[in-house]
């Protein structure tokens, strides 16, 4: 089906663009100042006015006469496009902590502007500067998509991959474009009517405002996934604390039950520790307990979860280890913990720590039920003398 666009609609689209760019400026803008400091909502934000001006100037360069003749305008205005994609990507590649590319991107660009006005050959010819900045849009639309689709972030993938889908679609349709211009290349020097002009300021306006919205709604989850991080760690040891506890280890519990995957709890205590606090202070206690925290994630395996269950009580939940193999983590928990003696500053601070173990019985108990028998394991460890290993064994089914 061939669609045909009126230079009415061309120069309204191109307006639309132009609308849709500084949208996209101003929104950034918004969110910045609402609290959201990341230095990527910066970089978006020059993007939008990138996109706004160089519509905006394309398009004036269409219905009026400028300073500057329409071969040089619609050029600027091709350049100051491929910065806003150009300032896409940067924002993309410094909000996931890559190495940003802006100095060579914007190169590219200028030096792209400085051949369509001093090379005759593409002053002259429409179709060969649609071809070049094309090109150019198509790889930095793509690699930003590519960026965001393929990022694992905790809590934020949907997201990555909803402005991830709206940058590749985008990147499909300058392919097209180009495909079009390949096939039947355009003879002027200034917009037409044709199809795959058409499409591609229909798709510069629907991108402008599909983006904008895909970045505001990837900055607030975002701040939504940070706030929930802090609410849920412990701002010490970095680890899970308490308040999370409960709806991991439900998530881990249904998966035994349903599944008849194994399960085992790990409660453990550094023993003595309160003399460390009297006799060195709080500060230098809060430091051994990072430490600790830190040995401790040395030793757990790839889906354990370790917490920090309160004081100097750890817990960990270690999915599909059975009571030996749960007790072996343990015995490398005790080991880390008391092969070396922790430096805080002028002091060196040999540790122990007494440990419960139980495996959690499928359908057979409730999670207060397994932490009650860990913490009965714990108890005995500590009166049988501490710096050891108790486990409380299944509770065996009696026979029918």
């Amino acid at each position: 089906m061939n669609i045909e666009f009126s230079m009415l609609d061309m120069r309204t689209m191109a307006f639309a663009s132009s609308v849709s760019g500084f949208l996209m400026a101003a929104t950034m803008l918004g969110i910045y100042h609402a609290g959201m400091r990341a230095r990527a909502m910066l970089d978006w934000l020059v993007a939008g006015l990138a996109f706004g001006f160089g519509y905006l100037l394309g398009n004036l360069a269409l219905v009026t006469s400028l300073p500057v003749s329409d071969e040089i305008a619609i050029s600027l205005a091709n350049a100051l496009i491929s910065a806003g994609h150009a300032f896409v990507l940067v924002g993309v590649q410094r909000y996931l902590g890559q190495r940003t590319w802006t100095a060579p991107l914007l190169g590219v660009v200028g030096l792209l502007f400085v051949l369509g006005i001093a090379v005759e050959g593409l002053r002259e010819a429409l179709s060969l500067r649609i071809l070049m900045f094309n090109m150019l849009h198509f790889l930095l639309a793509a690699w930003t998509g590519l960026l965001l689709w393929r990022s694992r972030r905790r809590g934020m993938r949907s997201f990555h991959r909803m402005a991830a889908a709206v940058l590749l679609g985008f990147a499909v349709v300058l392919a097209f474009r180009f495909a079009s211009e390949l096939v039947e290349p355009l003879a002027g020097r200034v917009i037409t009517h044709e199809t795959s002009q058409g499409l591609g300021f229909l798709g510069a306006m629907i991108f402008g405002f599909l983006l904008t919205m895909a970045f505001a709604v990837m900055m607030f989850r975002e701040k939504q996934v940070e706030l929930m991080d802090l609410a849920e760690r412990d701002p010490l040891t970095g680890m899970n604390n308490r308040l999370s506890l409960d709806e991991i280890a439900e998530k881990y519990m249904q998966r035994a039950d349903c599944h008849g995957l194994d399960l085992s709890v790990l409660l453990f205590d550094l023993d003595h520790f309160k003399r460390v606090n009297d006799e060195f202070g709080h500060q230098v206690g809060d430091r051994v307990l990072g430490e600790v925290a830190r040995r401790i994630n040395q030793v757990m395996r790839g889906n354990d979860v370790a917490f920090r269950f309160g004081g100097e009580e750890f817990l960990a939940l270690l999915p599909g280890a059975a009571l030996d193999q749960a007790e072996q983590v343990a015995e490398r928990l005790r080991q880390v913990i008391s092969a070396r003696p922790i430096a805080v500053g002028e002091h060196r601070l040999g540790l122990t720590a007494s440990f419960g173990v139980a495996q959690y019985m499928p359908g057979r108990e409730t999670w207060d039920d397994c932490v009650r028998r860990v913490d009965e394991a714990l108890y005995r460890s500590k009166r049988g003398g501490r710096d050891r290993i108790s486990r409380h064994a299944p509770i065996a089914v009696d026979a029918v």
